[in-house]
C-alpha cells in the first residue's frame, strides 16, 4: 500500500518527535546506572543535592567487598552475630568520585540473606563537599542502607576481597553538616584491628582517619543534624572475573 506523499510529510515530523522522545529516555535511563542522586535536609532549615555524575575514570570500581568479622566491632546488619564470620556477612567499603572532583564514601556490613541493613557508629556515609561553591561535607552514621534483591554483586562462595563491578542503594540515614571539627573533612580511610589506631597491615576493617595514624569517630565532626535520603548507582569499568581488590 502506497502512502502520498502529503501524508508521509504529515507523518515525519510525528516519527521525528517519537525517535527523539525514545532518545531522552534511553540517555536517561543509561545516566541513572552511574549517579548519586541524594537530598540532604537540616534542622536549620537548609536543604541541598548531594548530586553528581561519578568518574568512571577516577572510580575503577565501585567498592570492595570483605568478608565480615564482628571482632571490634559488636554490630551487623540486622542479623545478630556475636562471634567469628559468616560467609553471608561482608563489610562494604566504597569510594566514589564525581566528574566534580567530589566524592562520597560508604561503609556498611552486607547481609545475603537480607535486603537491607543499619549502618553504625564504625560505618557510615560521608561526602566531600564543593567548598567552591559553598556546598559543605555531610556526615552520617545512623540509620538504614536498602539494597534490594541484586544491589551489591557479592559472590558468597569467595573468602577473599571482592572488587564490586556495580553498586545499587537507597539509603535513609542521619547524620551533620560539618561546620566544626577535624573528622570527617578528611574523609579518608585506613586499615585499624583495633578501630583506635591505624595499621599498614592489611586487615578486614577499616575507619575514618584524617592524619593516617588515627580513628576517628565521625560522630566528632559537629554542625546542624540532617537526614539524607536518596539514591546511589553505581556502574563501575569492566572488572575481570575472579579478580578483587582492598579499598583505601
Amino acid at each position: 500500500m502506497a502512502f502520498s506523499k502529503p501524508f508521509i510529510s504529515k507523518l515525519f515530523p510525528a516519527f521525528v518527535g517519537l525517535i527523539a522522545t525514545v532518545a531522552v529516555l534511553v540517555s536517561c535511563n543509561t545516566g541513572d546506572t552511574n549517579k548519586v542522586d541524594l537530598t540532604v535536609t537540616g534542622t536549620d532549615g537548609s536543604t541541598f543535592p548531594i548530586q553528581g555524575e561519578i568518574d568512571k575514570d577516577k572510580t575503577s570500581n565501585c567498592g570492595s567487598a570483605t568478608p565480615y568479622s564482628s571482632s571490634g566491632t559488636g554490630t551487623t546488619t540486622g542479623t545478630t552475630t556475636s562471634t567469628g564470620s559468616t560467609t553471608n556477612l561482608f563489610t562494604i567499603n566504597s569510594r566514589m568520585y564525581f566528574t566534580t572532583g567530589a566524592f562520597v564514601t560508604l561503609k556498611f556490613v552486607y547481609d545475603a540473606t537480607q535486603n537491607q541493613g543499619t549502618v553504625d557508629a564504625q560505618q557510615g556515609f560521608s561526602f566531600s563537599g564543593l567548598p567552591l561553591l559553598g556546598i559543605s561535607p555531610v556526615v552520617a552514621n545512623y540509620g538504614k542502607i536498602f539494597w534490594g534483591g541484586s544491589g551489591v554483586p557479592v559472590d558468597t562462595g569467595t573468602s577473599s576481597t571482592q572488587a564490586l563491578s556495580y553498586l545499587t542503594v537507597t539509603v535513609d540515614l542521619v547524620g551533620n553538616k560539618v561546620t566544626t571539627g577535624s573528622a570527617g573533612l578528611a574523609l579518608t580511610q585506613c586499615y585499624t584491628t583495633d578501630f583506635i589506631n591505624c595499621t599498614s597491615a592489611t586487615s578486614s576493617s577499616m575507619c575514618y582517619t584524617q592524619d593516617g595514624l588515627k580513628c576517628y569517630n565521625t560522630n566528632t565532626a559537629s554542625g546542624p543534624t540532617v537526614s539524607i535520603k536518596g539514591d546511589i548507582n553505581c556502574t563501575s569499568n569492566a572488572i575481570p572475573s575472579g579478580s578483587s581488590t582492598t579499598s583505601q
